[in-house]
């Protein structure tokens, strides 16, 4: 195909447009395609047939852009070498070097080539013509020549410049950062100390609006958000923390470009070679243009997070970046993508945060505060809550961990009907080379035994089992469930007595049952619990992804996560689990800590004066949604555990407990088995002989039973 037929391409005009950075004419159109016919002698034919063919089948903003580019660089140093050959009647090889490598579809020198078309065409202006003198006189001694005109008089390559139009005006950026502030926020985990205030982070996110918006086509507003969002998250991603800096519109103009381009191919958008033309928004978005993707990433997650709950711009974007690279594996599709983004922001969050944790009362492992925020002197600590609330969690999911371990190992050995190329199938091989990261069985039991009273675990020396936890949790359940029952009497009561009002006490009952269990709780979620916790919450949700891998359903003939669990432990354990009684208590029990731990400051008696629970007529310390959340939570838990009326009566009671340190007591207890003992002092109380104790120990382990007179013997009396 001649130059001839290629130039009168239906394409071509979006070429020109490119050109002119505008929309061309027809009588433009053709004057720009007679200046490139001069270049005819020089232009290959073949990869400008290809390159319009890509043209045509590119649907993305990003690659019609980049592809319009390369015809009209191609084009001009086709024009700019058939006028070399004028001059010196031939076309030497220095010469012709000079133009294949400074006439290019490049950010910088990009101009030259427009410039050159332009000029050609007897269509540029002054500052046109004087880039194309100096690329011409350059490429005749083969050097460029000093100094360069650059896409504007005065203007450093190195440094862009963009302008809005003289009737545009920059729309406010207040509305639409409150807007991204509704689903997202910060971490500040990382974030220098300058950025760590809402001030701070509000500037930020003006600067990214309407650097977003200088770049784009006045777009709608839902899509100003979107976009701001995920250029927000890439720039604090990158480390460009300071909005001030010069540079910074430039890393904003990076952050658009990638997210223009497509994630099936290596096509970048140049970002200041045209200026604040620059497409943004592909016409196909449920495609590959990486935006898209961030859009569904950023739904899906949303979709994941509790009512309220923000998710973390950084790992939005870093989570994002990671689909975009791993686009073969899910091709778009939502299943293996929610599985997929759903495991690596949790895994970001966690890696990123040093130990922060999610806060969303899954692993929540922040620093404990040293005086509660609220300024009530309490000992409910509610970080620590939530952090028993995950180890309750992967107590009630133990049959999960055990049932993906045994996967993995029938994956590892072969065992499984799995083809290594089947969807997300690497993920399970991952988790092969990852458990020696996490809790192995014995750790688990010993955790959930310290913190939960649970049995099969063996406590070091010094520690004792929380027995008391499920007697508590059952007293708050049973004083809940008792509370929402004589509601319903009272009411019945209220709507005969016209108005007169018979009042309930049993709310305080529920607010003593609380707070004995919060106290509980709180006191064993100390110190390394929390950080414990956090390596159970990934823990569970690499397992649960694992779990719910279609390949792996596939290979078990099954079609949820839940029902692999029990195929195997059929098959291999010969156990019958009842997934619905475990994830029930699980999430229930989750749900009614995290209620307790948000409003860890309404469960001391006499706090506000208010009742505990808000009604339809009268407001209480606990919100109305909340209100009916617990109660939902703790029929849930009845429904599931069988708790009948017999027992709710029993429980529901209030009943005078020990009192509850606030702080573990790490003194005789958990010291003693250091040394010899803590011998004397202290109060003149006697240490331990560890000793004796160790031959206990090998009698104990012999079969051997130690008499009465042998123990006293071995383990003296405390004086």
């Amino acid at each position: 195909m001649t130059l001839s037929e290629l130039l009168s391409h239906a394409a071509f005009p979006e070429v020109a447009t490119y050109i002119l950075s505008r929309a061309a004419g027809k009588d433009e159109t053709e004057r720009l395609r007679e200046a490139a016919l001069t270049g005819e002698a020089f232009a290959d034919t073949d990869e400008l047939e290809a390159q319009f063919e890509k043209l045509d089948s590119a649907s993305e903003a990003g690659d019609r852009l980049n592809l319009a580019e390369k015809i009209a660089a191609h084009l001009a140093r086709s024009v700019l070498r058939a006028q070399v050959k004028a001059e010196l009647g031939e076309l030497p090889g220095e010469q012709n070097r000079w133009v294949g490598a400074n006439i290019q579809a490049h950010t910088v020198i990009m101009h030259r080539a427009r410039a050159i078309l332009l000029d050609s065409a007897g269509m540029g202006d002054a500052h046109d013509a004087t880039i194309a003198t100096h690329a011409f006189r350059s490429a005749l001694q083969a050097q460029t020549i000093q100094p360069v005109p650059g896409p504007e008089p005065e203007t450093d390559p190195d440094t862009i410049t963009v302008t809005a139009p003289e009737d545009t005006m920059l729309p406010d950026p207040t509305d639409l950062r409150k807007k991204i502030l509704e689903h997202a926020k910060f971490n500040l985990a990382g974030l220098p100390a300058a950025l760590r205030n809402a001030e701070a982070q509000a500037i930020y996110l003006d600067a990214v609006i309407q650097g977003v918006t200088l770049l784009g086509h006045r777009p709608s507003e839902e899509d100003t958000i979107l976009w701001a969002t995920a250029a927000t998250g890439m720039l604090l991603v990158d480390g460009h923390y300071d909005c001030k800096d010069q540079r910074f519109f430039r890393h904003v103009q990076r952050a658009v470009a990638e997210l223009s381009s497509s994630a099936t191919e290596d096509s970048r958008v140049q970002i200041d070679s045209h200026g604040d033309d620059m497409q943004m928004f592909a016409p196909h978005p449920e495609k590959t243009q990486k935006i898209a993707i961030f859009a569904k990433v950023m739904k899906l997650l949303s979709a994941n997070k509790r009512k309220g709950e923000k998710i973390f711009l950084q790992s939005l974007a870093a989570t994002a970046r990671k689909m975009i690279d791993r686009y073969s594996d899910h091709e778009g599709d939502i299943d293996h993508l929610e599985s997929m983004s759903n495991s690596a922001y949790d895994i970001h969050v966690s890696d990123s945060s040093g130990g922060g944790g999610r806060g969303d009362g899954v692993a929540n492992v922040d620093l404990p505060p040293l005086h509660d925020p609220h300024g009530y002197q309490d000992e409910i600590e509610p970080n620590n809550i939530r952090a028993v609330s995950t180890i309750y969690v992967s107590y009630q999911l133990e049959f999960a961990i055990t049932a993906c371990m045994r996967c993995v190992d029938l994956f590892t050995a072969g065992l499984l009907a799995i083809n290594a190329s089947d969807g997300n199938v690497r993920e399970i091989d991952n988790l092969a080379w990852d458990r020696e990261d996490f809790l192995d069985e014995a750790q688990r039991r010993s955790v959930q035994s310290r913190v939960l009273g649970a049995p099969g675990g063996e406590l070091a020396f010094g520690q004792q089992p929380n027995s008391e936890f499920n007697t508590l949790l059952m007293r708050v359940v049973s004083a809940v469930s008792e509370f929402e029952r004589e509601q319903n009497v009272l009411t019945h009561f209220d709507n005969a007595s016209r108005g007169r009002r018979y009042q309930s006490t049993s709310g305080e009952f529920v607010r003593k049952a609380v707070r004995d269990f919060a106290a509980n709780a709180s006191l064993r979620g100390w110190a390394g619990t929390a950080f414990t916790a956090e390596r159970l919450a990934r823990q569970i949700k690499r397992v649960m992804m694992v779990l719910n891998l279609p390949a792996l359903k596939n290979a078990l003939g099954v079609t949820t996560g839940w029902q692999v669990c029990e195929r195997i432990m059929q098959r291999e354990y010969g156990v019958n689990v009842n997934t619905v009684l475990h994830r029930t208590l699980g999430v229930e029990t989750q749900r009614i800590m995290g209620i307790i731990a948000d409003n860890h400051t309404i469960w001391s008696s006499g706090v506000t004066g208010r009742p505990l629970f808000s009604t339809d007529r009268e407001e209480g310390d606990l919100s109305l949604r909340e209100t009916r959340e617990l109660m939902v939570a703790c029929q849930h838990f009845r429904a599931v555990n069988g708790v009948n009326d017999t027992m709710l009566s029993e429980y529901a009671e209030p009943e005078v407990l020990p009192a509850t340190p606030s702080l573990p007591d790490f003194g005789m207890g958990a010291m003693g088995g250091m040394g010899g003992g803590m011998q004397g002092g202290m109060g003149g109380m006697g240490g331990i002989d560890m000793a004796g104790l160790n031959q206990l120990r090998e009698m104990a382990s012999s079969g051997q039973t130690p008499s009465p007179d042998q123990i006293l013997a071995l383990v003296p009396k405390l004086n």
